[in-house]
């Protein structure tokens, strides 16, 4: 890939970052969002995650400008957040997936109940 220009590695930099942040805000140590809307989020995080990457091989270490190392800088935090964030979520989804299996059981033997109760009447 091309060396690009450090106004478009700012411009590419500063969405990524505001991705981030609004992962941030609308899932941070909660998910009291539903499944989609975290997929949605997720699926946005890769998109910026892929764009930014394909700078990273293209030499976007190397850039000179003030505003774009601080911009990259703030990406090398906002990705230590988001590692930490992802494993909050996951053990969320655990919690979640331990809760629907108890009641899939749950409902399981009720049903068997139920066929066993029809079967004495």
């Amino acid at each position: 890939m091309e060396r690009v220009n450090d106004s478009t590695c700012l411009q590419l930099l500063q969405r990524a970052n505001a991705c981030f942040s609004a992962f941030f805000e609308n899932f941070c140590g909660t998910s009291a969002a539903g499944p989609a809307e975290e997929l949605r989020a997720l699926l946005q995080l890769h998109e910026a995650l892929a764009s930014v990457g394909s700078l990273l091989d293209g030499g976007l270490q190397a850039a000179t400008g003030r505003q774009v190392r601080e911009a990259l800088d703030c990406y090398r935090q906002n990705l230590i957040r988001l590692r930490s964030q992802l494993s909050l979520m996951e053990q969320s989804a655990i919690v979640r997936r331990e809760g629907l299996n108890w009641r899939r059981e749950h409902l399981s033997g009720a049903r068997a109940w139920c066929i066993a109760s029809r079967a004495i009447s």
